[in-house]
């Protein structure tokens, strides 16, 4: 896996104060032919991928205009913070047991607010906030589906050479340059995003 992964903090950053746009995004030079149509990385440890989801809800808004039955995958990278290979197994096991946007939000406060989540017994007490028992949640630990996902997030971080968060790309081929969509509002930033990803798709 990766043994760094760096911040892009530019999307905090609105309005865009640079005079001449970037690029949109860059086409890949070696594509990632298994990927989903849209791929977002994300960890709970990096600031921007939290306002990715408080104040900047792009893959929500993604979600409402992709096609029926095609969704944003959302791969959580285990390279970032003592407990990332802990909160990718997290993350597969709410995106499996279908409570990954209840869990969410409390997990990015448990780890950039409160700094609560310092071992594996720390995030079964938050999971049983949503209703998963510890007990649960160690069997879903060790279920096949969900060592399948954790699999599947960590090769993919590695079939995309991937080297920061948050990151998404598009058919495997394009990946979107998050500093580039100039924009007055959150509103506006959400919406500039959402329709490039959208564009690239056809």
């Amino acid at each position: 896996m990766l043994n760094k992964i760096c911040l892009f903090f530019s999307i905090l950053i609105i309005p865009m104060l640079t005079a001449n746009a970037s690029p949109a995004y860059s086409l890949l030079d070696k594509p990632v032919a298994a990927a989903p149509a849209v791929v977002e990385f994300f960890s709970f440890y990096c600031p921007p991928c939290y306002q990715l989801v408080e104040n900047y809800p792009v893959s929500k808004r993604l979600n409402q205009l992709l096609p029926d039955g095609v969704t944003v995958k959302k791969y959580h990278v285990s390279a970032m913070g003592k407990m990332g290979s802990a909160l990718s197994e997290a993350w597969a096991i709410a995106s499996v047991m279908g409570i990954a946007e209840d869990i969410e939000k409390p997990l990015y406060i448990a780890v950039q607010q409160r700094h609560a989540i310092n071992s594996v017994d720390d995030i079964k007490t938050l999971f049983s906030t949503a209703g998963i028992t510890p007990e649960q949640y160690e069997s879903a630990r060790h279920s096949v589906i969900v060592k399948a996902m954790v699999e599947q997030q960590e090769s993919m971080a590695e079939n995309f050479s991937l080297q920061g968060t948050p990151t998404f790309y598009v058919n495997g081929r394009y990946k979107i340059n998050n500093g580039a969509f100039q924009a007055a509002t959150p509103e506006q930033y959400v919406e500039t995003f959402a329709q490039q990803v959208i564009k690239l798709l056809h």
